[in-house]
This record gives C-alpha cells, sequence and structure tokens, in this order.
C-alpha cells in the first residue's frame, strides 16, 4: 500500500501533493528550498524482489540521456528507507489526458510522433529499451512539444543481467509488443511497436485491440491482426496508415529495422502532404466496434500498387482523388437521384444467371449480411459463403463520374481482372471489368 508522505521532506525536497501513483511506486510535485524551484519526486514504496534494482536503473537510464524530448532527472538519493528520484516538473499534464476518445488530426499525430520516435532512436543508441511507451507516459509541455518519462522498465541492451523472471512480462497490456508479451528477448523494435499503438490511438480515438480482460488483449497482440486506422478515422491518409500498420506487424522483422525507419516514413508524409481534410472525424458512437482482419501487410510505405488494367498507367491508389473515405460499418450516403454524376451500373452473375443493379447511393458495402451485419449488396443468396466471401468483403465508391473498388480486409482477397486490391488501395473499375471476391466472380458493367 503506497505511503502518505505529502507535507513531508525527502531529500532536501517538500512533498506537496500527490499527482501520480503506480503499483510500486508514487509521484509527488514537490518544492526545492534551496533551488526555489517546482520538482515531481517519484518515490518506491514496494521494495521487493527486483523493484528497487529497476528502480535505480531507472535513474541511471534517465541520468545518461539528455534530449529535448525526454525527462531530465535532477537527483537520486534514499532517506529513512525511502528510495527517490527527483525530476524535473512538467505543466500540462499527459497525451494520455489529452486522448479523450476522438481522433487527432493527421498532421498532429505525426509532428508528434516525430519527436517521441526521435528521442526512443536516442535511447536506443545509448542501448536504452523503454518497454513501457503508452500515451501516460509522454509528458506535454506544450502542444506541440512531447517529452518521454517513466523509465521505470527500462533495459539496457548491452547488459546481460536480467531483471525479470522466467515466465513473466512487464509492459502494459494495451500498447505490449507482441514479443515482449511472449517474454522473448527484446530490442529497440518493441518501443517502434508500442509507439505504434499511440499513433494507431492519436489517430483513431481507441485502441487497436480494445477488450476488458487483460489477458485477451495480450492474445490479440500476438495473435489478431490490427484493424485499418482508417476504418474509425476516414480522414487518416492512406500513407500514415501504411506507417503505423507496418510498426504493428507481429513479426519485429517485419517492422521498420529501427526508429530511424519510422521517423523517415513520417518526415516523407510532411513532405508529400496527402489531399485529405487534416481535421479529427468523430467516430459514430452507435456503430458497431469492429476488429476487422485484414491480409498480411507486405506493401512497403512508397511502393506503388499494379494498376488492374494493362496499358493504362499507375493505379488510382497514386491520385489522392481517388482515396476511398468511410468505415464499412457505417451507414452509406443516400444521393439525390438527379445527381447526373453518378455513373448507373450493375453487377452479373453470369454462372448465376443473376444481375443486381446498384442501389442509388455512393458507397456499397459487398458482402454477406449475417446476424448484426448488414451489407448494401447482399450475395449470401448467390453462395457466397460457400465461396469463401467474407461479411464485408470490399466496397464500391462512385466518385466523380467514376466507380472504385476497394478491399476491407477480406479474408480470401478481392481481385479485378486477375490482379489484387488492397485496403486503402483503391482501383477505379471500367465497364466489362472483371471482379473477383475469394472465389466468386462476376462482371461489372456500366449502363
Amino acid at each position: 500500500m503506497a505511503l502518505d508522505l505529502v507535507g513531508k521532506t525527502l531529500g532536501g525536497y517538500r512533498l506537496d501533493r500527490l499527482i501520480g501513483e503506480g503499483g510500486m511506486a508514487s509521484v509527488y510535485k514537490g518544492y526545492q528550498e534551496s533551488l526555489k524551484r517546482w520538482v515531481a519526486v517519484k518515490v518506491l514504496y514496494y521494495q521487493e524482489g527486483t523493484s528497487l534494482a529497476r528502480f535505480q536503473l531507472e535513474a541511471k537510464a534517465i541520468a545518461s540521456l539528455r534530449h529535448r524530448n525526454i525527462l531530465i532527472i535532477y537527483e537520486y538519493g534514499e532517506e529513512e528507507g525511502l528510495p527517490y528520484i527527483a525530476m524535473e516538473y512538467i505543466e500540462g499534464g499527459t497525451l494520455e489526458e489529452r486522448l479523450n476518445g476522438s481522433p487527432l488530426g493527421w498532421r498532429q499525430v505525426v509532428n508528434l510522433s516525430i519527436p517521441i520516435a526521435e528521442a526512443l532512436h536516442y535511447a536506443h543508441n545509448h542501448n536504452i529499451i523503454h518497454r513501457d511507451v503508452k500515451p501516460s507516459n509522454i509528458l506535454m509541455p506544450q502542444e506541440d512539444w512531447p517529452l518521454l518519462a517513466d523509465f521505470g522498465l527500462v533495459k539496457r541492451s548491452d547488459s546481460e543481467q536480467s531483471l525479470t523472471k522466467t515466465g513473466t512480462f512487464l509492459g502494459t497490456p494495451n500498447y505490449i509488443a507482441p514479443e515482449q508479451a511472449r517474454d522473448l528477448v527484446l530490442d529497440c523494435r518493441a518501443d517502434l511497436y508500442s509507439l505504434g499503438v499511440v499513433m494507431f490511438e492519436m489517430i483513431t480515438g481507441r485502441l487497436p485491440f480494445d477488450y476488458e480482460i487483460p489477458n485477451k488483449i495480450l492474445l490479440a497482440h500476438v495473435t489478431e491482426m490490427p484493424p485499418s486506422p482508417r476504418d474509425f478515422n476516414p480522414n487518416c491518409p492512406v500513407e500514415l496508415e501504411q506507417v503505423i500498420l507496418k510498426t504493428l506487424e507481429k513479426d519485429r522483422d517485419d517492422r521498420y529495422p529501427d526508429m530511424q525507419g519510422l521517423i523517415d516514413a513520417l518526415e516523407q508524409i510532411l513532405a508529400n502532404p496527402p489531399a485529405v481534410a487534416d481535421e479529427p472525424a468523430l467516430p459514430d458512437s452507435s456503430q458497431e466496434k469492429s476488429a476487422g482482419l485484414f491480409g498480411s501487410f507486405k506493401k512497403l510505405f512508397g511502393s506503388k500498387p499494379k494498376r488492374p488494367h494493362e496499358g493504362q498507367g499507375d493505379s488510382t491508389a497514386s491520385n489522392p482523388e481517388l482515396a476511398l473515405a468511410g468505415d464499412e460499418n457505417m451507414g452509406t450516403l443516400q444521393l439525390d437521384r438527379a445527381d447526373a454524376a453518378r455513373p448507373i451500373a450493375r453487377i452479373v452473375l453470369k454462372d448465376k444467371s443473376a444481375t443486381i443493379d446498384l442501389p442509388n447511393k455512393n458507397t456499397l458495402v459487398l458482402g454477406r449480411t449475417h446476424g448484426n451485419t448488414v451489407v448494401d449488396i447482399d450475395l449470401d443468396p448467390y453462395q457466397a459463403s460457400k465461396y469463401g466471401v467474407s461479411r464485408r468483403h470490399a466496397r464500391l465508391v462512385s466518385r466523380s463520374n467514376r466507380w472504385l473498388l476497394e478491399d476491407l480486409h477480406s479474408l480470401n482477397g478481392t481481385f479485378v481482372n486477375g490482379v489484387e486490391v488492397k485496403h486503402g488501395q483503391p482501383v477505379e473499375l471500367n465497364h466489362k471489368d472483371s471482379i473477383r471476391l475469394s472465389h466468386m466472380v462476376f462482371t461489372f458493367e456500366l449502363l
């Protein structure tokens, strides 16, 4: 149980009030009379097992780092059997307090992520792995100035010493890397994954795996593919989504090799701003929270997908005008029937001798209506389940007098003229194009 030290003086620091508390330590706002300044004093009250060794390692780790985006430590000491760390006191709260369930604008996400990544890259170059990167450990002195704090789970990558018992893990379940959850040997890419979760939360307003049971969250980090950020915030640029999902790869070898790789990718987005709205997109509170799965994410940031139509140049995914926005779980927008810009189209299932006219909507989800899942084009009556079609398989969007098709993280893929269509990489459809959802084939026709 934590000690009540408010009003007491510890090592020349008068503890004014409690400002934070964890399982092993409490943080107080304190006043250093000798230098007339406010400080933050972290006091270790749980001193069993390796807690004291970890506390001392934290003090040494932070003291060895001097970076604009890492909290400064003033002193480590012990008094009356209480170890403490005196650090700079930061007004402004934490990033966690700024994240109130609503997404941030994509520029703000990028501009906050870069300095955090730079701070971690600096720490990694000094053989220090943070292991507990999360919004509550990111202080915010100013709106555009994040400070990385709380190195309580720090590990020196150049040390053979282990402070972790076999069969245990340390970290916060919501932000933990798969290899950390499995108690494997860690390197800098564990912090990369955790920062990816933070980025996901900043751009969507929610966590990728939002379960109530911690063990289920840990299992999800190890076994479940994260949903697409754009499924929850259509204003998230495709380029940023690709970066985030790359940091969240299960296999660390598929992530960026280090923080510098992530920094370079984020700076590339700023150098070539995507043509999407830079504003928060509030999610519909009534919509079902989806844990939509997506296929293996193998495409590196910046490369261009192939065009399904031979001889017609680059994919429409390279054209920001064609980027799709919207959540496949949300209701579609009804268009005015007098809207001449909307091309009339249908799909023809020749082997079923069936024709489906596309409803008068600008966004249509193709798949299987089942239970609470309702789609615009229900293919279940045509044995879609037998052919492996996902419930929410693909999305058709009418825009600027053209039709676009995008995959929705289907399990078995979406194909146009034999070429796979990726989520976030919509392609334009032409008359008589062959569309295949898993093993179900039909023809797209413009009327």
